[in-house]
This record gives C-alpha cells, structure tokens and sequence, in this order.
C-alpha cells in the first residue's frame, strides 16, 4: 500500500447522506421551532397567557433536544471506546463522510478524551434544559393561579360586605 492511502480514510457517500439527513432534521426543527413559537405582540397584551403558551412550547423543543443529546452521546461514548482500544482515530470499521487523515497514538487519544467530554456535556445538558422547563411551567401555573391576598378590593363597598353579615 502506498502512504496516501494508508494515511486517509476516503469519505463513504451513504454515510455523506447520512449527515446531510440529520443536517437537514436540525434545520427543518430549528424552522419549525420559529415557526411554532409564540409572538411577541402576546407578551404585551397578555403576559401571564404567554408564558404559559411559551412553557408548552418549551416541553417540545426540550424533549427533541434531549432525544438528540441522548443519541449524540451514545454515539460519543461508542467512539470513544472504540478509539482508545485501536489506538486510531478513525476507528477501523468506521466509515467517515469526508476524507479523514488517519490519527494515531497521542492525537488519537486526545480526540478519545475529546469524545468523552463532549458526551459528558450532553449528558449533563439533558437535566439541566428539563430543570429549566420544568422550573417556567411551574412559573407559568403560579402567576395563572388567582392571589386572594392580592386582589384589589372594588371601588363600591363590595368587599366590606363580607364582615356584616350575619
């Protein structure tokens, strides 16, 4: 075999489809994500009625987000281990979309550490767009909710009623 292709991984094409696909998945969430969310004159005239819409809205956004973190890390994670037991970075087996130089020894392991982070980011990230859902819905519910102590008494009397009688 002669250096060239000994040190590069040709790029596969079902694979180059692969990430054109998952590119074009991203993209056409990211649209819908625009297309879906609330507008921005309904803050004004109704704020409370907003959040609550803004906080549903979320719940979608977060859960496809979490799915995508979730899928990416395990993809990481299988890289990763699949990199520190070769020693190489591809993997052999592995079918890239693009011409990759092929990485050996110390890069090779920095780019297993680099995988394992980045899995661990996602991870975390999960709980944490959850928490941040969960945390507006429960705004959303105690702003919608009446504040008996808060109310403003009507300007006729009609709240004093309620000590006379008998």
């Amino acid at each position: 075999m002669d250096e060239d292709t000994r040190e590069f991984l040709e790029g596969d094409r079902a694979t180059r489809l692969k990430v054109w696909g998952f590119a074009g998945v991203l993209l056409l969430l990211i649209v819908l994500n625009h297309l879906t969310a609330p507008d921005r004159g309904m803050f004004a005239a109704n704020p409370v009625e907003a959040l609550k819409k803004t906080a549903d809205h979320l719940f979608y956004v977060v859960l496809a987000a979490v799915l995508l973190f979730v899928g990416a890390s395990i993809y990481l994670l299988r890289l990763g281990v699949k990199v520190k037991r070769s020693g190489q970075y591809p993997p052999p087996g592995i079918r890239v979309a693009v011409r990759t130089k092929v990485l050996r020894g110390r890069r090779a392991q920095w780019n297993a550490v680099l995988a394992f982070v980045v899995a661990g980011i996602l991870i975390v990230a999960s709980p944490t767009l959850i928490y941040a859902w969960y945390s507006l819905s429960r705004l959303a519910a105690e702003l919608s909710l009446p504040n008996k102590q808060i109310q403003p008494a009507p300007r006729n009397g009609a709240a004093d009623l309620r000590r006379y009688t008998d």
